[in-house]
């Protein structure tokens, strides 16, 4: 099962309060990305990857990075899941001209969404900020970073999407067939 965004609404409905400077409140923010727990957990999804393009204010930031949950007691999936999309990924940058750095894999508790030392999308359980976590391995992909011009250019070019798309449904592939 795929879900994917192709415009900007989102996957619960907001109310002005959810609207705050030009963007979302950290409160509507964590209702979208549960929502999206919710939606895989209902689809008994056998694995959860959600890509994000990073953005920086200092424009030198590149490269990619993709974070998985190690304190749940399902880590090691996560981390199988995570490496198989990310090496896939890099694979697929290099087929581009030249991969941007490589950010690594990290541990989504060094990274945590705001009010909690772990990310929305990833888990685990935690009282009032992750009530309801992913019942799936789960990984976040960030691929690049759109507000760097040489990683955007990788992408932007002549088949690029495609290419990224591909190196990314090739890395869940991976994950899958070699999954218990």
């Amino acid at each position: 099962m795929v879900l994917t965004r192709t415009t900007d609404a989102l996957g619960t409905p907001l109310r002005s309060a959810d609207l705050g400077s030009g963007g979302l409140t950290t409160d509507a923010s964590q209702k979208d990305l549960s929502s999206r727990v919710r939606c895989a957990n209902l689809a008994r999804a056998d694995a959860l990857v959600s890509i994000h393009l990073n953005s920086f204010d200092d424009s030198s930031a590149a490269g990619t990075e993709t974070l998985y949950e190690a304190h749940r007691s399902d880590a090691s999936p996560n981390l199988a899941l995570a490496r198989a999309v990310h090496d896939s990924v890099r694979s697929g940058l290099v087929e581009l001209g030249s991969a941007s750095p490589d950010r690594g894999i990290v541990d989504d508790s060094v990274r945590g969404d705001a009010g909690g030392s772990h990310l929305v999308l990833l888990g685990p359980r935690v009282e009032g900020f992750i009530d309801e976590p992913s019942a799936m391995p789960a990984t976040l992909l960030e691929p690049l970073f759109i507000t760097n011009r040489d990683d955007l250019s990788r992408v932007i070019g002549p088949g690029g999407g495609d290419v990224l798309a591909a190196s990314i449904a090739t890395g869940i592939e991976t994950y899958l067939a070699r999954a218990p």
